[in-house]
């Protein structure tokens, strides 16, 4: 229960094996989990106290009832008397723990360091949504049916179910500032006039940078800096400088192709054209796909996430960095004979690592199967006229693409996320220049035209994984 003194309640906790499991009286206060003998033993002295900033919560694989505290140097093992108890204990600690970063005085800190609590407050509670999800597999899978049984697990979905997207909205928070909806690209960390490098910096509407034709015919920014959400929190691989050597092949070899066609109309400027490295820009040929480049095309993808589905693809957003980063690195390692994905995973075949932790081979397979989610995506948006809801396209895109490839736990999350998901006119809004009506018909053009290149690349992997058997489920 909840009072002025905090969040407490009866535990039971393990002390040894000769005493067993004993009942103390816990409260939740300040950071701290302290606990008495009983609750009327408050004012004589605890038994012990735990500030959550050094604890991880456990939660036990196998007993409903069961959860653990650690430390660097000690396990404290607890125990409720109903799983309803046990769950608000963990959301309760969970959410103290993550609370207690943002409170941190470093700018720079609270931003990672909150971040990473609410995430792993996320994994918490998609791990108590599986475990509700089996329980009420097991209660409608029973001869006879506890409706009492099952009131009581929808129960605790639903309570799950908003604590989710209360976190959700937490690390969304993190990322790109509060002042503003998660549609629209906040907050970039840079010093102000006078001001401090750490100082957070609320954009308005968002105008994307004027473009000019650069001396190779290739478009280039001549404005400031393109904001990006994912940035602040360190999650966006690095993108490497246009003139680099690593970006090979030349794009101005004769045998190398175009992944799309650019669009032709003078049409209002949209988010589209911001995007410094496009999938339209990425030249291609049948065997080869430039690595450089094509990680450059694929690092504009989170943002792109973020400004058009808000917090709703946070998740998939960090998944895609997270691939790109694995292939950056092991391009890196070797660079000379990595400048085309291809040869890259020719060389963890030729090294029969392909299945290794971390490989290559493993993250691109993902990357592929996240870029086929984002193409249909977008294509969903731009075609579904006269339809303000996304949810349900959100949902039919991912059962097209990443649901079978993905657990229980993970199918839970994306639908739970759906829920989150703009509106489509919103969507389109965000991705406008100006926000006004006369963009649409520009931003799905833009749509569309990106939406085909990354088809065309997704096809080019996709035909190689299966001419080398490394397709895997």
């Amino acid at each position: 229960m909840v009072s002025q003194e905090g969040y407490q309640g009866y535990i039971w906790k393990w002390t040894n094996y000769f005493g067993g499991w004993q009942q103390r009286w816990f409260v939740l206060k300040d950071g701290s989990l302290t606990y008495y003998k009983d609750a009327n033993t408050t004012g004589t002295g605890c038994r012990g106290s735990f500030k959550l900033e050094a604890c991880n919560i456990v939660v036990h694989p196998v007993d409903p009832l069961r959860f653990d505290l650690t430390t660097s140097s000690q396990r404290i093992y607890l125990k409720t008397n109903t799983k309803p108890c046990r769950q608000r204990w963990i959301i309760q600690l969970g959410t103290t723990k993550a609370n207690i970063s943002e409170e941190m005085p470093d700018v720079t800190t609270v931003t990672l360091s909150s971040f990473n609590e609410h995430k792993t407050e996320l994994k918490t509670v998609r791990l108590l949504l599986s475990e509700q999800i089996d329980e009420i597999y097991n209660i409608c899978n029973a001869e006879e049916i506890d409706m009492e049984k099952l009131k009581q697990s929808q129960a605790m979905v639903n309570e799950l179910c908003e604590e989710f997207m209360s976190t959700l909205n937490a690390c969304t928070s993190n990322m790109i500032g509060e002042e503003r909806e998660c549609s629209t690209p906040l907050v970039k960390r840079s010093p102000a006039p006078g001001g401090s490098p750490n100082q957070l910096l609320s954009l308005g509407s968002y105008v994307p940078p004027t473009r000019h034709s650069s001396g190779d015919g290739e478009l280039s920014s001549c404005s400031g800096e393109v904001v990006d959400p994912l940035l602040v929190g360190g999650m966006l691989p690095e993108v490497l400088s246009r003139n680099s050597p690593e970006r090979t092949p030349s794009r101005n070899s004769g045998e190398y192709h175009s992944a799309g066609v650019k669009r032709a109309e003078k049409l209002p400027s949209t988010y589209f054209l911001s995007i410094a490295d496009r999938f339209e820009d990425l030249y291609l040929k049948a065997d080869a796909i430039p690595t450089v480049a094509f990680l450059d095309a694929c690092a504009a993808i989170p943002k792109l996430l973020i400004t058009v589905g808000g917090k709703a693809v946070i998740t998939l957003s960090l998944d895609i960095s997270n691939n790109i980063n694995k292939i950056q690195v092991k391009q890196k390692l070797n660079p000379s004979k990595s400048d085309t994905l291809q040869a890259m995973i020719h060389l963890e075949i030729g090294t029969m690592t392909t299945h290794a932790k971390h490989s290559a081979t493993t993250a691109l397979l993902w990357l592929h199967r996240e870029l086929a989610f984002v193409k249909e995506f977008l294509l969903g948006v731009a075609e579904s006229h006269g339809v303000s809801d996304m949810s349900a396209m959100f949902i039919d895109c991912y059962g097209r693409t990443l649901r079978n490839h993905h657990n229980v736990m993970s199918r839970s999350v994306y639908t739970v996320a759906a829920k989150a998901i703009p509106y489509r006119e919103d969507m389109l809004r965000a991705l406008g220049h100006d926000g006004l009506a006369h963009t649409d018909t520009a931003v799905l053009t833009d749509i569309r035209t990106y939406s085909s290149a990354i088809e065309t690349v997704v096809k080019y992997i996709e035909t190689f994984y299966i001419n080398n058997k490394l397709l895997m489920s």
